[in-house]
């Protein structure tokens, strides 16, 4: 139930911010505009790091280190979720117990020097429809700004689907309760960076309606 409060209590503060902005009236910040020099090398340097980033499914035995960690966590803590719930947590898993579990990445997850499960606290959804997609549109927020971070501090990243092996399930639900389970971030440091993925032509990112 303190959860279940503390979800309420984001919503209520994030309607209240979304009736003030729509009337106008702008939190207090101070800042000075960009000039078109430092706006170009934001875009620059912004664009450089989605260009780089990857799926990594090599890793090495080089440990992450806590400060790493902290800016791993830090990217999660400050994700954009819907109606600011803030409802996606991390669990660190042992890794050879996740290999068995899930359908994807076999063979190379258990290589990661971190296997992070992504769930979303049940209670911070309402309706039953809100429970079928908005958990796990929650969590790829969170998966983004894991892998910009990991590209930002040169860690590997690669996101795994929440499928579960059928006779896995029942041992998976009882070790992790009932929260949704939306996938896992395996992360890990690497010797050699994945290849260069295919990338569609930008005509093709936006389409008429018809």
């Amino acid at each position: 139930m303190k959860n279940k409060c503390i979800y309420q209590e984001r919503y209520l503060e994030h309607q209240s911010r979304k009736i003030e902005s729509l009337k106008g009236k702008k939190e207090e910040t101070s800042f000075e505009k960009n000039t078109n020099f430092e706006v170009k090398q934001k875009l620059e340097n912004f664009l450089e790091l989605i260009t780089n980033r990857r799926s990594q499914r090599q890793f090495n035995m080089i440990p992450i280190s806590n400060s790493e960690l902290f800016y791993i966590r830090k990217a999660i803590q400050l994700t954009p979720s819907s109606c600011n719930r803030q409802a996606i947590y991390i669990i660190d898993t042992d890794k050879d117990f996740a290999e068995s579990m899930l359908v994807g990445g076999k063979g190379w997850i258990n290589k990661a020097n971190k296997i992070f499960l992504v769930f979303a606290d049940r209670k911070a959804y309402k309706s039953p429809s809100e429970k079928l997609f908005m958990p796990y549109l929650d969590a790829g927020f969170v998966s983004q700004n894991v892998y910009l971070m990991c590209e930002t501090l040169n860690i590997g990243c690669c996101f795994v689907n929440p499928n579960m092996i059928n006779e896995n399930i029942e041992i998976f639900e009882n070790k992790y309760g009932d929260d949704i389970f939306c996938g896992a971030l395996v992360i890990g440091n690497y010797n050699e960076k994945a290849n260069t993925p295919p990338i569609r032509d930008i005509k093709e990112v936006q389409r008429l309606w018809i």
